[in-house]
C-alpha cells in the first residue's frame, strides 16, 4: 500500500495524461474504502506483472515483432494518412464512438460490467474487489508506459499538434482492457472487445490523430500489459478463473490495422 502511494504521489507532482492519474486515484480510493490487499501484497502482484512485461518470452515476442512492423509501418504511414483523410475508413459516428470507448468509456464500461456480473454470481466482496483492483492495475500501468513513450520519442501527431503520437494511448487502452476482459469473460467476450479495440485504432488514424506506426505498437503494447497483469492474476487467485487468453493476444496482431 505504501508502495502505491508513493507511486500517486510522484505521478501527481508531474504533468501525465489525465487519465492515467484518474486510474491512479480510483486504485487508491478502492484501498482506502475496502481497505483489502488481494492478493496477498498488491505491491508485490503489481511488480511481479509489470516485470513480466519485458521478461515473459512471449511478450518479448509480441513486442520485438511490433516493434519492427511499427518501424516498416512508418515508410507508408503518409501513405495510409492520405487514404484515410480522402477515402475515409470509418463513419464519422462510428470513428467518434471508438474514440469515445478508447478514451472516456471504455473503463467505465468494464468496471460496470464487473459490478453488475459479480452481484448477479453472488461473488464475494473480495472477489469484487480483486479484479477491480486488478483491471485498474492493468491500465495505470499500460498508461504509465504510454505517456513515459509519448514523452520520450515526443512525435508530432499526423494533425501537426505537438508531440505525443507515439504510440496511440487510445488504441494501448483499448487493448488492455480487452485483454483484462478476456481474462474475466472468456473467448467469446475477448473476441468482441479485441474487436472494438481494433475500431479504435482505426478511429484513431481515420481521425488524423496517429499513424499506422502509433496504433500497430499501441496495440501491442496494451495486448502484453493486459496479457502480463492477467496471467499473474490467475495465477494469484489461485486459477480460479480458467480461461486461457493467450490465442487471443496472438490472434490480435494478426489483424491489419
Amino acid at each position: 500500500m505504501n508502495g502505491i502511494c508513493i507511486l500517486l504521489s510522484q505521478f501527481s507532482k508531474k504533468r501525465i495524461s489525465l487519465n492515467t492519474k484518474y486510474l491512479l486515484y480510483i486504485f487508491l480510493l478502492s484501498n482506502i474504502l475496502f481497505g483489502e490487499d488481494l492478493p496477498n501484497s498488491w505491491k508485490d502482484y503489481w511488480h511481479t506483472s509489470a516485470q513480466s512485461i519485458l521478461t515473459n518470452k512471449s511478450n518479448q515476442l509480441i513486442l520485438s515483432s511490433a516493434a519492427l512492423s511499427a518501424f516498416t509501418a512508418t515508410k507508408i504511414d503518409m501513405r495510409v494518412k492520405s487514404y484515410a483523410q480522402s477515402q475515409g475508413l470509418l463513419s464519422d459516428p462510428v470513428s467518434h464512438f471508438g474514440d469515445l470507448y478508447g478514451g472516456k468509456w471504455g473503463h467505465w464500461i468494464l468496471w460496470s460490467s464487473i459490478i453488475v456480473t459479480s452481484q448477479m454470481k453472488n461473488e464475494s466482496k473480495d472477489i469484487l474487489i480483486s479484479k477491480i483492483q486488478f483491471s485498474t492495475l492493468a491500465m495505470v500501468t499500460n498508461g504509465i508506459l504510454t505517456e513515459s513513450m509519448k514523452r520520450s520519442f515526443g512525435r508530432t501527431r499526423p494533425n501537426g499538434s505537438c508531440c505525443k503520437s507515439f504510440p496511440s494511448g487510445h488504441t494501448s487502452h483499448s487493448f488492455t482492457m480487452a485483454a483484462v476482459a478476456s481474462e474475466l469473460y472468456g473467448k467469446e467476450m475477448g473476441i468482441l472487445t479485441y474487436g472494438l479495440a481494433t475500431l479504435v485504432a482505426m478511429s484513431r488514424i481515420n481521425d488524423n490523430k496517429h499513424y499506422l506506426s502509433d496504433v500497430i505498437f499501441g496495440a501491442a503494447l496494451g495486448t502484453v500489459v493486459g496479457r502480463s497483469f492477467a496471467m499473474n492474476y490467475r495465477n494469484s487467485m489461485g486459477n480460479s478463473l480458467s480461461v486461457n487468453p493467450t490465442p487471443q493476444f496472438r490472434l490480435q496482431l494478426t489483424i491489419p490495422l
